[in-house]
């Protein structure tokens, strides 16, 4: 599935956006356009666009409502993730810094994952 349009021009995205540069100052996706590549990347691996791929890590209460973090869900995504770095090629570090930064975007984007899952 190819994404829609420019990767940053999704929502979850351009929320990533924002609390990084709250974090970090300046515009660091501008600043560093391989984090967007990377997720861009990612996101054709797994064919999904970044706001189907933080919607998918979600799930609602029946009677609620309410939205929590599907355990189940996210082991998926960490599996994706360990599978997207493996196919990255030999260069481990190069690997890591792409996971890294799709990590990033999920972190943000309210997944609870910690970088050594992975």
């Amino acid at each position: 599935m190819a994404l829609s349009g420019p990767i940053a021009e999704y929502e979850s995205v351009a929320g990533w956006g924002r609390g990084l540069s709250d974090q970090w100052g300046g515009d660091p996706l501008a600043e560093e356009p391989d984090k967007l590549e990377s997720l861009a990347s990612f996101c054709e691996f797994i064919g999904k666009d970044p706001d189907a791929l933080l919607a998918f890590c979600f799930l609602r209460k029946k009677d609620t409502g309410e939205r929590f973090g599907s355990v189940k869900r996210r082991d998926q995504v960490l599996q994706q993730l360990r599978d997207f770095r493996d196919q990255c090629g030999p260069d481990a570090r190069e690997a890591r810094r792409r996971v890294n930064d799709v990590l990033s975007f999920l972190i943000h984007g309210g997944v609870l994952i910690h970088p050594g899952m992975i």
